[in-house]
């Protein structure tokens, strides 16, 4: 097989991958009154909201300076399990390592297991790891897998590599997608 082959495969897998959790209802769990502030979305463009939020700067600097952040600004919808500005801070030297410019590349290769096509909220999760019974998986942007599980009250994301993070806050909704923070990065880094 070809390698230019294998990308219509690997977009049918992601589709099929995202249909499990597109498929998911969007109701709400509570009255319109009740709703919280981040469950509509905003004007702005995802990649808008990211830069908008104070936990999120990191991860805001490492979209535009890797040129990722044009990506959200277009038409099409993404959820991006944003790293929180401690993640970043937890992988020291290795992480100022890679906000190099000469590392932007290896940087946005990191982000872009960060990026899955549609627009997903906990919610959506939530419901896809109960209909898949204990675990929903999704294709990255990156062409690698993410797991979401269960962990306790909380919702857990293991990445190809076996790195694992929690979703640590509420969700970012824009108009174009929704950024869900976690509180670590999905790739073990080797020290610089």
């Amino acid at each position: 097989m070809r390698s230019t082959d294998k990308k219509p495969g690997l977009v049918v897998l992601a589709a099929a991958s995202l249909l499990a959790l597109a498929g998911c209802s969007h109701k709400a769990d509570t009255a319109p009154d009740q709703a919280s502030p981040s469950s509509t979305p905003s004007n702005k463009t995802l990649a808008q909201a990211i830069a908008g939020n104070e936990d999120l700067s990191t991860v805001a600097g490492a979209l535009r300076d890797t040129g990722l952040a044009q990506v959200f600004d277009g038409g099409g919808s993404y959820t991006m399990l944003a790293p929180d500005n401690d993640a970043f801070a937890k992988l020291g030297d290795a992480g100022k390592s890679l906000s190099q410019p000469e590392n932007h590349a290896e940087m946005a290769a990191l982000l872009r297991d960060h990026i899955v096509p549609g627009y997903l909220t906990p919610d959506d999760i939530k419901a896809a790891i109960d209909a898949q019974h204990g675990a929903a998986k999704v294709q990255t942007m990156g062409d690698h897998q993410l797991t979401f599980t269960r962990s306790g009250d909380g919702l857990e994301v293991t990445g190809a590599d076996g790195s694992r993070a929690m979703i640590a806050g509420d969700e970012v909704k824009a108009g174009n997608g929704v950024a869900i923070p976690i509180d670590g990065v999905l790739k073990k880094l080797t020290p610089q």
